[in-house]
């Protein structure tokens, strides 16, 4: 399959229309007699899908309805949901279980077969990693995100959503990561990961729901957007990137879409693309960032923050909106919670028991709690402190 420069945006018409509208504007010829994977996001279990957090069931029904138009030989939708969370169950709860039995879709549950490693010859800080096996068993694999703000990437979209092909905790391994000696660049660990993985593993095709996206502290802690709309390509960037302008986003500040850009060739400027309907812009809906301030609603909590990226800043925030009761007992003797981010601390930042997050602190680890990762996921955070995995119900950060 060639590059392809078309990128279609539909509006106004629910998931199902926006999605297979976008979708069969795409010239889908080559699909005729072969198999297509449906990778969506389902990370998370939950069956409110008025939240934006896991792609719109109906949202599915519209793509398998474009696909099947094709004559396409077989359709199946597959998905290795964060750590923590069932995949069947997560499909029944999304309600994707009906969608599949609906259209007689096969439902694969992507962590159940041993993993295929896979080299990354000139990968920045993977060399290898471990990518669920049964995606190789189709001739094209579609990405089907919903649109989301994300704490640590800026948004996740079809590109990230890739991610969810990684087999169980290896997706938490690339939050874990350093640079090697020598080997400094400006971008997270976490943004050069996804970048890694972009030059092994891109969808062929691309649909993002953006019915109900999610806004601010994303992938799983922010608010729901209803900003109704739908993009196809089969250039996995243009997809991107348009989606990111659809979101009120500028495409160029988010890392993984401009290294990917630089290291493979796809162009990152919106004049290379053929974007319809010429109008698209009137249909933007912009979604928040992750907030920058610790809420004054953690009186108890002191952050020192010295030039800290908004990962770790957003992390820090996630955290103790989802385990801040937890920690009432592990309180310094002022009554407070010592947390420090960032690359300009100096000893007289660090107070003992401080909780050291991120890379960046690693040079004051022996002076309190050091939790390692470009950024770290909450739940390391959490297990650093207390000393085990919080609740089941507690699944890791995409």
């Amino acid at each position: 399959m060639k590059k392809n420069n078309k990128v279609v945006v539909t509006h106004g018409k629910g998931p199902l229309i926006n999605a297979r509208n976008a979708l069969s504007s795409l010239d889908l010829v080559f699909l005729k007699g072969k198999s297509v994977l449906i990778k969506p996001n389902i990370g998370r279990s939950t069956s409110n899908i008025k939240k934006g957090i896991n792609t719109h069931p109906e949202a599915i029904a519209g793509v398998i309805e474009a696909l099947q138009d094709t004559q396409i030989s077989k359709i199946a939708i597959g998905e290795s949901p964060i750590v923590g969370v069932n995949t069947l169950e997560a499909f029944d709860k999304a309600g994707v279980t009906d969608i599949a039995k609906k259209y007689n879709c096969e439902l694969i549950d992507l962590d159940k077969e041993k993993p295929i490693i896979k080299s990354i010859p000139k990968g920045r800080v993977i060399s290898s990693t471990k990518i669920c096996s049964r995606i190789y068993e189709f001739d094209y694999i579609l990405s089907l995100p919903v649109a989301k703000m994300h704490m640590h990437t800026g948004v996740t979209l079809g590109i990230k959503n890739m991610k969810g092909c990684l087999y169980r905790r290896e997706k938490v391994r690339y939050h874990q990561l350093e640079y090697k000696r020598g080997k400094e660049y400006k971008e997270m660990t976490l943004d050069s990961a996804i970048s890694d993985l972009a030059t092994i593993l891109l969808p062929d095709i691309t649909v993002i729901d953006g019915f109900i996206g999610m806004e601010g502290l994303g992938p799983s802690g922010g608010e729901p957007v209803n900003s109704n709309f739908a993009v196809a390509s089969l250039n996995p960037l243009g997809a991107d990137i348009v989606s990111c302008i659809m979101m009120g986003q500028n495409p160029l500040d988010i890392p993984h879409l401009r290294l990917i850009s630089e290291r493979m060739g796809f162009s990152i400027d919106l004049k290379s693309y053929n974007i319809s309907p010429k109008n698209y812009k009137n249909f933007i809906i912009e979604y928040k960032n992750p907030p920058k301030e610790i809420s004054i609603e953690y009186p108890d909590v002191a952050l020192c923050d010295k030039e800290s990226c908004s990962a770790c800043l957003s992390t820090v925030m996630f955290f103790l909106k989802r385990f801040k009761m937890d920690m009432s007992q592990y309180l310094s003797d002022d009554k407070k919670l010592h947390l420090a981010i960032g690359k300009g601390l100096s000893d007289n930042d660090i107070k003992d028991a401080t909780i050291l997050i991120g890379n960046c602190t690693r040079s004051f680890s022996k002076k309190g709690i050091f939790i390692p990762g470009c950024p770290p996921v909450p739940t390391r955070i959490y297990k650093a402190i207390i000393g085990k995995e919080p609740d089941e119900n507690e699944p890791e950060i995409e």
